[in-house]
């Protein structure tokens, strides 16, 4: 079992890209889902002429959905640091 002054920051660092990278992956296919899903609902909508009730609207389901996960899973990659062995600085 390693103990954290065994860990070496390069892989830590490597894992955080890796989680942050696939969050945005995440991201991208929640936005092109909840596009087409939104424009299968319209359309349904429109096609039965219920457009205008907020009962018809089920896709608003899937997004308060989908945006919980999405959320926790903003915030476990952003909130769990790599350790890096030294301080983060951030020059602007």
């Amino acid at each position: 079992m390693e103990t954290h002054d065994q860990i070496d920051p390069t892989h830590t660092t490597s894992d955080h890209a890796h989680q942050v990278r696939a969050f945005q992956v995440h991201a991208g296919v929640f936005v092109a889902t909840m596009v087409l899903i939104f424009a299968v609902n319209l359309a349904t909508n429109l096609a039965a002429g219920i457009a205008g009730q907020w009962s018809a609207w089920w896709s608003a389901w899937a997004l308060i959905g989908w945006s919980l996960g999405l959320a926790v899973h903003g915030l476990v990659v952003f909130l769990a640091n790599p350790r890096t062995g030294r301080e983060s600085t951030r020059t602007s």
